[in-house]
C-alpha cells in the first residue's frame, strides 16, 4: 500500500483512536482488537513486526491529534 496522505484522527472511531494511542506507547503484543489492528495497518498508522505492533511515524502524529 502506498499512502498519498496521512489519515486524520477524525477518520478513526474513538475506539480505533484509543488502540492507536495504546500502540504509540511502545511495542505491544497484539493487545488491541483484531479489527482495529487490520484497519490501522491498512491506513499505515501501525505495522506488525516481530510478532507485535508498533506505531509508524504517521501513526504517532495522528495519535497526538
Amino acid at each position: 500500500m502506498v499512502m498519498d496522505r496521512i489519515p486524520s484522527a477524525l477518520e478513526l472511531t474513538a475506539a480505533e483512536h484509543a488502540s492507536l494511542v495504546a500502540t504509540c506507547r511502545g511495542f505491544i503484543m497484539r493487545t488491541i482488537p483484531l479489527a482495529h489492528e487490520v484497519r490501522l495497518v491498512e491506513l499505515g498508522l501501525i505495522q506488525s513486526i516481530m510478532g507485535g505492533l508498533i506505531a509508524t511515524p504517521a501513526g504517532r502524529m495522528v495519535a497526538r491529534a
